[in-house]
Protein backbone atom coordinates (compact mmCIF):
# COMPACT_ATOMS: atom_id res chain seq x y z
CA UNK A 1 0.00 0.00 0.00
CA UNK A 2 1.03 3.74 -0.80
CA UNK A 3 2.31 6.00 2.03
CA UNK A 4 -0.26 8.78 2.45
CA UNK A 5 3.65 11.06 1.75
CA UNK A 6 3.64 8.99 -1.63
CA UNK A 7 -0.48 9.32 -2.60
CA UNK A 8 -0.07 13.54 -1.82
CA UNK A 9 2.50 13.50 -4.20
CA UNK A 10 1.00 11.71 -6.68
CA UNK A 11 -2.33 13.37 -6.25
CA UNK A 12 -0.11 17.10 -6.09
CA UNK A 13 1.70 16.79 -9.66
CA UNK A 14 -0.96 16.15 -11.53
CA UNK A 15 -2.36 19.45 -10.31
CA UNK A 16 0.80 20.28 -11.23
CA UNK A 17 1.77 21.37 -7.38
CA UNK A 18 4.45 19.77 -5.18
CA UNK A 19 3.25 19.86 -0.86
CA UNK A 20 5.15 22.07 1.14
CA UNK A 21 6.62 19.91 4.43
CA UNK A 22 8.49 21.69 7.39
CA UNK A 23 10.05 20.34 10.50
CA UNK A 24 8.90 23.31 12.57
CA UNK A 25 9.97 22.25 16.12
CA UNK A 26 11.50 19.48 18.33
CA UNK A 27 10.77 19.15 22.02
CA UNK A 28 11.12 16.91 24.63
CA UNK A 29 14.26 15.11 25.71
CA UNK A 30 16.76 13.28 23.34
CA UNK A 31 16.14 9.78 24.08
CA UNK A 32 12.18 10.94 23.49
CA UNK A 33 11.71 13.58 21.07
CA UNK A 34 8.88 14.86 19.64
CA UNK A 35 9.05 16.28 16.10
CA UNK A 36 5.96 18.86 14.82
CA UNK A 37 6.03 18.68 10.65
CA UNK A 38 3.77 21.03 8.75
CA UNK A 39 1.90 20.25 5.47
CA UNK A 40 0.93 22.96 3.46
CA UNK A 41 -1.20 22.51 -0.15
CA UNK A 42 -4.15 23.82 -1.87
CA UNK A 43 -4.14 26.32 0.72
CA UNK A 44 -4.64 23.97 3.33
CA UNK A 45 -2.08 23.97 6.68
CA UNK A 46 -1.80 21.19 9.09
CA UNK A 47 0.35 19.95 11.54
CA UNK A 48 1.11 16.71 13.35
CA UNK A 49 3.45 15.34 15.96
CA UNK A 50 5.50 11.91 15.92
CA UNK A 51 8.55 9.91 17.80
CA UNK A 52 10.52 10.71 14.30
CA UNK A 53 10.48 13.12 11.63
CA UNK A 54 9.90 10.23 9.06
CA UNK A 55 6.80 9.37 11.00
CA UNK A 56 5.46 13.24 11.73
CA UNK A 57 5.83 13.69 7.60
CA UNK A 58 3.65 10.99 7.28
CA UNK A 59 1.31 11.86 9.32
CA UNK A 60 0.60 14.71 8.34
CA UNK A 61 0.43 13.91 4.53
CA UNK A 62 -1.78 12.33 6.58
CA UNK A 63 -3.89 14.58 8.30
CA UNK A 64 -3.49 17.00 4.47
CA UNK A 65 -5.20 14.43 2.66
CA UNK A 66 -8.25 14.02 4.96
CA UNK A 67 -8.33 17.73 4.71
CA UNK A 68 -8.07 17.75 1.24
CA UNK A 69 -10.82 15.13 1.43
CA UNK A 70 -13.03 17.31 3.62
CA UNK A 71 -12.96 20.18 0.88
CA UNK A 72 -14.29 17.72 -1.57
CA UNK A 73 -11.16 16.46 -3.47
CA UNK A 74 -11.23 12.75 -4.42
CA UNK A 75 -8.72 11.01 -2.08
CA UNK A 76 -8.48 7.15 -2.69
CA UNK A 77 -8.91 4.59 0.45
CA UNK A 78 -8.08 4.15 3.01
CA UNK A 79 -7.01 8.19 3.48
CA UNK A 80 -10.22 9.55 2.20
CA UNK A 81 -13.50 10.37 3.83
CA UNK A 82 -15.04 7.09 2.62
CA UNK A 83 -17.11 6.25 5.76
CA UNK A 84 -19.83 8.98 6.23
CA UNK A 85 -21.88 8.79 9.60
CA UNK A 86 -25.55 8.83 9.66
CA UNK A 87 -25.27 12.63 10.01
CA UNK A 88 -23.80 13.56 6.95
CA UNK A 89 -20.06 13.84 8.22
CA UNK A 90 -17.18 11.90 7.40
CA UNK A 91 -16.47 9.99 10.08
CA UNK A 92 -12.31 10.87 9.87
CA UNK A 93 -12.70 14.27 10.85
CA UNK A 94 -8.60 15.57 10.78
CA UNK A 95 -7.09 16.19 14.08
CA UNK A 96 -6.09 19.41 12.97
CA UNK A 97 -8.23 21.48 10.59
CA UNK A 98 -7.15 23.71 7.99
CA UNK A 99 -5.24 27.09 8.82
CA UNK A 100 -6.26 30.28 7.40
CA UNK A 101 -3.29 32.22 5.31
CA UNK A 102 -2.80 34.04 8.67
CA UNK A 103 -1.28 31.55 10.21
CA UNK A 104 -4.14 31.29 12.62
CA UNK A 105 -5.75 27.85 13.42
CA UNK A 106 -9.22 26.50 14.79
CA UNK A 107 -7.93 23.78 16.74
CA UNK A 108 -8.79 24.41 20.18
CA UNK A 109 -5.10 23.84 21.15
CA UNK A 110 -4.86 27.26 23.04
CA UNK A 111 -7.09 28.97 26.00
CA UNK A 112 -9.94 28.27 24.14
CA UNK A 113 -12.47 24.91 25.50
CA UNK A 114 -15.07 24.37 22.79
CA UNK A 115 -15.90 21.60 24.80
CA UNK A 116 -16.66 24.50 27.76
CA UNK A 117 -18.08 26.31 24.46
CA UNK A 118 -20.41 24.00 23.73
CA UNK A 119 -21.79 23.03 27.11
CA UNK A 120 -22.58 26.48 28.02
CA UNK A 121 -24.28 26.78 24.60
CA UNK A 122 -26.48 24.14 25.31
CA UNK A 123 -27.79 25.45 29.07
CA UNK A 124 -28.46 28.76 27.67
CA UNK A 125 -30.44 28.21 25.06
CA UNK A 126 -32.21 24.95 26.28
CA UNK A 127 -30.62 22.43 24.44
CA UNK A 128 -30.55 19.20 24.81
CA UNK A 129 -26.48 18.68 26.68
CA UNK A 130 -23.52 17.53 24.66
CA UNK A 131 -22.79 13.79 25.17
CA UNK A 132 -19.21 12.39 23.69
CA UNK A 133 -18.60 8.82 22.61
CA UNK A 134 -15.47 6.96 21.74
CA UNK A 135 -16.05 5.26 18.64
CA UNK A 136 -12.37 4.47 17.09
CA UNK A 137 -9.55 3.31 18.23
CA UNK A 138 -6.82 2.43 16.01
CA UNK A 139 -3.25 2.39 14.75
CA UNK A 140 0.13 0.57 16.30
CA UNK A 141 0.82 1.59 20.58
CA UNK A 142 3.29 4.79 19.45
CA UNK A 143 1.07 5.99 16.83
CA UNK A 144 -2.49 5.68 18.41
CA UNK A 145 -5.62 7.22 16.63
CA UNK A 146 -8.70 8.21 18.78
CA UNK A 147 -12.18 8.93 17.00
CA UNK A 148 -14.70 10.84 19.38
CA UNK A 149 -18.32 11.42 18.78
CA UNK A 150 -19.51 14.86 20.18
CA UNK A 151 -23.71 14.54 20.05
CA UNK A 152 -26.41 17.05 20.67
CA UNK A 153 -29.97 15.98 19.91
CA UNK A 154 -29.94 14.60 16.41
CA UNK A 155 -26.48 16.25 15.54
CA UNK A 156 -23.34 14.77 15.51
CA UNK A 157 -19.66 15.32 14.32
CA UNK A 158 -16.36 12.82 15.00
CA UNK A 159 -13.02 14.22 15.25
CA UNK A 160 -10.15 12.03 15.40
CA UNK A 161 -6.19 12.79 16.97
CA UNK A 162 -3.28 11.10 18.55
CA UNK A 163 -5.71 11.73 22.13
CA UNK A 164 -8.71 11.10 23.18
CA UNK A 165 -8.63 14.52 24.85
CA UNK A 166 -7.65 17.00 21.51
CA UNK A 167 -10.24 14.19 20.23
CA UNK A 168 -12.73 15.54 22.27
CA UNK A 169 -12.00 19.35 21.78
CA UNK A 170 -11.94 18.94 17.90
CA UNK A 171 -15.01 16.61 17.63
CA UNK A 172 -16.68 19.51 20.27
CA UNK A 173 -15.32 22.69 17.79
CA UNK A 174 -17.04 20.84 14.87
CA UNK A 175 -20.55 20.96 16.48
CA UNK A 176 -20.39 23.99 18.02
CA UNK A 177 -19.07 25.67 14.83
CA UNK A 178 -22.11 23.75 13.18
CA UNK A 179 -24.38 25.32 15.81
CA UNK A 180 -23.49 28.70 15.63
CA UNK A 181 -24.02 29.01 11.93
CA UNK A 182 -27.00 27.22 11.41
CA UNK A 183 -28.60 28.96 14.94
CA UNK A 184 -26.80 32.23 14.00
CA UNK A 185 -29.67 34.71 14.28
CA UNK A 186 -31.07 32.65 17.75
CA UNK A 187 -27.98 32.75 19.20
CA UNK A 188 -26.15 36.37 18.22
CA UNK A 189 -26.53 37.60 21.45
CA UNK A 190 -24.16 34.54 22.51
CA UNK A 191 -21.10 35.72 23.89
CA UNK A 192 -18.16 33.64 24.00
CA UNK A 193 -15.67 35.33 26.29
CA UNK A 194 -18.47 35.54 28.43
CA UNK A 195 -19.38 32.27 28.19
CA UNK A 196 -15.75 30.85 28.73
CA UNK A 197 -15.33 33.06 32.07
CA UNK A 198 -18.80 30.99 33.76
CA UNK A 199 -17.64 27.85 32.72
CA UNK A 200 -13.97 28.12 34.88
CA UNK A 201 -16.30 29.78 37.59
CA UNK A 202 -18.05 26.11 37.41
CA UNK A 203 -15.12 24.67 37.12
CA UNK A 204 -13.73 26.08 40.21
CA UNK A 205 -16.33 25.66 42.42
CA UNK A 206 -16.71 22.05 41.57
CA UNK A 207 -12.95 21.65 42.35
CA UNK A 208 -13.28 23.27 45.96
CA UNK A 209 -16.43 21.16 46.65
CA UNK A 210 -14.98 17.86 45.85
CA UNK A 211 -10.87 18.80 46.98
CA UNK A 212 -9.99 17.50 49.90
CA UNK A 213 -8.79 20.39 52.50
CA UNK A 214 -5.39 19.18 52.49
CA UNK A 215 -3.60 20.50 55.83
CA UNK A 216 -0.26 21.91 54.66
CA UNK A 217 2.50 22.54 56.74
CA UNK A 218 3.24 26.26 58.38
CA UNK A 219 6.80 27.05 57.20
CA UNK A 220 7.14 29.65 59.68
CA UNK A 221 5.94 28.21 63.14
CA UNK A 222 8.61 27.99 65.35
CA UNK A 223 9.50 24.98 67.25
CA UNK A 224 8.65 27.09 70.43
CA UNK A 225 5.41 27.50 69.17
CA UNK A 226 4.78 23.71 68.18
CA UNK A 227 1.90 23.98 71.42
CA UNK A 228 0.09 26.27 70.11
CA UNK A 229 -0.61 24.67 66.96
CA UNK A 230 -4.11 23.65 67.49
CA UNK A 231 -5.08 27.22 69.11
CA UNK A 232 -3.26 29.02 65.90
CA UNK A 233 -4.57 26.79 63.39
CA UNK A 234 -8.16 26.13 64.48
CA UNK A 235 -11.27 28.42 64.28
CA UNK A 236 -12.72 29.30 68.69
CA UNK A 237 -15.79 27.81 67.87
CA UNK A 238 -14.43 24.73 66.96
CA UNK A 239 -12.18 24.76 69.56
CA UNK A 240 -14.58 25.42 72.23
CA UNK A 241 -17.05 22.88 71.18
CA UNK A 242 -14.66 20.15 71.01
CA UNK A 243 -13.57 20.96 74.52
CA UNK A 244 -16.97 20.67 75.26
CA UNK A 245 -17.49 17.32 74.51
CA UNK A 246 -13.74 16.17 75.79
CA UNK A 247 -14.89 17.84 79.45
CA UNK A 248 -18.50 16.25 79.47
CA UNK A 249 -17.18 12.60 78.50
CA UNK A 250 -18.04 9.89 81.01
CA UNK A 251 -16.39 6.96 79.07
CA UNK A 252 -12.99 5.38 78.81
CA UNK A 253 -12.14 8.18 76.08
CA UNK A 254 -12.92 6.44 72.90
CA UNK A 255 -15.46 7.97 71.79
CA UNK A 256 -14.82 11.74 73.34
CA UNK A 257 -11.48 11.90 71.36
CA UNK A 258 -13.00 11.03 68.13
CA UNK A 259 -15.83 13.37 68.49
CA UNK A 260 -13.43 15.96 69.90
CA UNK A 261 -10.60 15.59 66.80
CA UNK A 262 -14.08 15.57 63.95
CA UNK A 263 -15.59 18.67 65.33
CA UNK A 264 -11.74 20.19 64.71
CA UNK A 265 -11.41 18.77 61.28
CA UNK A 266 -8.72 16.25 62.35
CA UNK A 267 -8.63 13.08 61.68
CA UNK A 268 -6.65 10.14 63.88
CA UNK A 269 -4.81 7.01 63.10
CA UNK A 270 -3.43 4.35 65.20
CA UNK A 271 -0.64 2.19 64.62
CA UNK A 272 1.53 -0.37 66.69
CA UNK A 273 5.28 -0.41 66.97
CA UNK A 274 7.09 -3.02 68.21
CA UNK A 275 8.97 -2.54 71.42
CA UNK A 276 12.83 -4.12 72.07
CA UNK A 277 11.89 -5.55 75.15
CA UNK A 278 9.56 -7.55 73.39
CA UNK A 279 6.32 -5.90 73.51
CA UNK A 280 4.17 -3.24 71.88
CA UNK A 281 4.09 0.08 71.67
CA UNK A 282 0.49 1.89 70.97
CA UNK A 283 0.88 4.98 68.78
CA UNK A 284 -2.05 7.55 67.80
CA UNK A 285 -0.85 9.98 64.78
CA UNK A 286 -3.34 13.16 64.53
CA UNK A 287 -2.74 15.10 61.54
CA UNK A 288 -2.58 18.25 63.20
CA UNK A 289 -0.04 20.72 62.29
CA UNK A 290 2.22 20.08 63.10
CA UNK A 291 1.24 16.25 63.45
CA UNK A 292 0.93 14.80 66.79
CA UNK A 293 2.19 11.39 68.10
CA UNK A 294 0.58 9.87 71.34
CA UNK A 295 2.40 6.58 72.73
CA UNK A 296 1.43 4.11 75.44
CA UNK A 297 1.72 0.38 76.86
CA UNK A 298 -1.67 0.18 75.30
CA UNK A 299 -4.42 1.48 73.09
CA UNK A 300 -5.83 2.96 76.86
CA UNK A 301 -2.98 4.82 78.02
CA UNK A 302 -2.45 6.16 74.21
CA UNK A 303 -5.56 7.78 74.57
CA UNK A 304 -5.47 9.11 77.83
CA UNK A 305 -2.12 10.60 76.43
CA UNK A 306 -3.96 12.19 73.71
CA UNK A 307 -6.90 12.98 75.59
CA UNK A 308 -4.91 14.80 78.24
CA UNK A 309 -2.35 16.62 75.67
CA UNK A 310 -6.05 18.08 73.88
CA UNK A 311 -7.72 19.39 77.41
CA UNK A 312 -4.30 21.33 78.12
CA UNK A 313 -4.27 22.61 74.20
CA UNK A 314 -7.81 23.43 73.80
CA UNK A 315 -7.74 25.53 77.44
CA UNK A 316 -5.11 27.95 76.15
CA UNK A 317 -7.40 29.28 73.64
CA UNK A 318 -9.00 32.57 75.13
CA UNK A 319 -12.47 31.52 73.75
CA UNK A 320 -12.36 28.33 76.81
CA UNK A 321 -12.31 30.12 80.05
CA UNK A 322 -16.28 30.36 80.29
CA UNK A 323 -16.09 26.34 79.37
CA UNK A 324 -17.57 24.33 82.12
CA UNK A 325 -18.22 20.58 82.29
CA UNK A 326 -21.78 20.18 82.68
CA UNK A 327 -22.76 19.39 86.63
CA UNK A 328 -24.71 16.33 87.46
Amino acid sequence: MKTAVTVLQEMMVKMTQTPDYECISQSGPEHQAMFEYRCAALGAVVTAQARSKKEAKQEAARLMLRALAARGHLIPPPYGLHDVSHSGLASGVTETTAMTSTGETSVGGGSRSYVALLKELCTEYKLPGAEYELVGDTGPPHMRHFTMAARVGQRQRLATATTKKAARQLAAEQLYTYLRENLARLTADFVEEDALVRAHEKAMERYLETREDTRRPDLGQKIADYHLGLVNHIDADRCEESLRMLESGTGDGVEELESALSTLGLSVQASTLARTDGGDLHVLTVDANPQMSFAGTSPQRARVAALRYLRRALKQHPSATDVRPPTG
